[in-house]
């Protein structure tokens, strides 16, 4: 027998993690059975969320773990507060640019054409991401 998480419905059918990491071992699953698995997958969120807080926290606290650790990611924001940056953004692109808030989803709208314009106003803000092995 296998120490691996199962799921298990109030039917007494059983689904492990590995198969419902499967994208095709979930679309066979009948609509039912989908159903249940979605609200044992919703009622887990919150205790997840919890421990994956304390984990964090502990961590930026000093704790160590042998397979987990903190990670730094950049992440790209706009310097939304210069009114010089919001007013050439808007002559240039309209109110587009004021609608869409990240790089990403100005490139997306704009093309390759508005990277110029980015480099010279996106900032970098330092997350604490989990990492487990």
């Amino acid at each position: 027998m296998s120490n691996e998480i199962r799921i298990i419905d109030q039917d007494g059918v059983t689904a492990s993690v590995a198969q419902l990491r499967s994208k095709a071992f979930v679309s066979e699953l009948t609509n039912e059975d989908l159903e249940n698995v979605a609200y044992t997958a919703k009622a887990l969120k919150n205790p997840i969320k919890n421990v994956e807080d304390e984990t964090k926290k502990r961590l930026i606290n000093g704790s160590q773990f042998v397979h987990i650790h903190l990670t730094e990611a950049n992440q790209q924001l706009l310097n939304g507060d210069n009114d010089q940056i919001k007013k050439k953004f808007y002559q240039k692109y309209g109110l587009d640019a004021f609608v869409l808030k990240s790089p990403t989803q100005l490139k997306k709208k704009f093309g390759d054409v508005i990277q110029e314009d980015l480099d010279g106003v996106v900032v970098y803000e330092k997350q604490s991401r989990v990492k487990f092995d």
